[in-house]
């Protein structure tokens, strides 16, 4: 068995949540973490959730929020309205505004930095599961499209899917796919990967909880959520 590595589903902005999952793992905070993107956007504290991130050196896949927030990041470091609208006003844009409310440009200036430095997906080759499938990483299940990674001509097709897809069920031989982004009410494990996004970020019954994966074990934690939705003490002035 390889050491341990913990892989969390989409946190969206829920740190509070996200610090009581980490308690629950054997060495808390120290633990070999990596996050399946979305770590932004929607909850209340998008900013403390990276912070996090960059000052334990967790590892992390990019995903569409993160993606959103990049192709709007001239606005965020001016707080301006952003001209993906949709994202600030639907999709939890604005809720990642307010938590960096306080911070100076250059704070933001970083976070944004590490962002554009994070890949679309993470293979671990020396963390393996009985099988002898190594690890995997990506925000949506690689799936079919796996093959056209290496690819100059689809790559970025390969990049749009693991971003964005949905419902490419398919196995792939030699590999264990853990990756998140279309919200489950439980962490599911199929032949070849795992679903552990559980829709920590709604709050409505049987999506209200933050999960992971420990690898190679296949433990799954999970963690109820422990926001409170209700908490708006800051305005965004434009």
């Amino acid at each position: 068995m390889s050491e341990q590595i913990y892989i969390i589903g989409d946190v969206h902005g829920c740190f509070n949540t996200l610090l009581e999952l980490i308690k629950q793992f054997p060495d808390k905070e120290k633990s070999q973490i990596c996050f399946v993107g979305d770590v932004i956007d929607r909850g209340l504290f998008s900013c403390d959730v990276v912070e996090l991130i960059i000052q334990n050196n967790y590892k992390m896949v990019m995903g569409n929020h993160e993606r959103r927030l990049l192709s709007n990041k001239d606005f965020f470091l001016k707080n301006k309205i952003p001209f993906d609208t949709s994202w600030f006003y639907n999709n939890g844009g604005e809720e990642t505004y307010r938590s960096y409310l306080a911070q100076s440009v250059g704070f933001k200036q970083r976070h944004i930095e590490f962002l554009e430095s994070i890949p679309v997906y993470l293979e671990f080759k020396d963390h393996k599961n009985q099988n002898g499938e190594h690890l995997v990483v990506s925000h949506s299940a690689v799936g079919k499209f796996w093959t056209l990674r290496d690819d100059d001509s689809s790559r970025d097709e390969f990049r749009r899917h693991v971003l964005s897809g949905r419902g490419d069920m398919m196995q792939v031989e030699g590999i264990f796919n853990v990756y998140g982004h279309t919200p489950v009410r439980e962490a599911k494990l199929y032949t070849n990967s795992a679903n552990i996004d559980t829709g920590c970020v709604f709050n409505e019954e049987g999506y209200d909880k933050l999960s992971a994966l420990e690898f190679p074990s296949m433990k799954i934690y999970t963690q109820k959520n422990v926001e409170n939705f209700n908490k708006k003490d800051k305005d965004v002035v434009f």
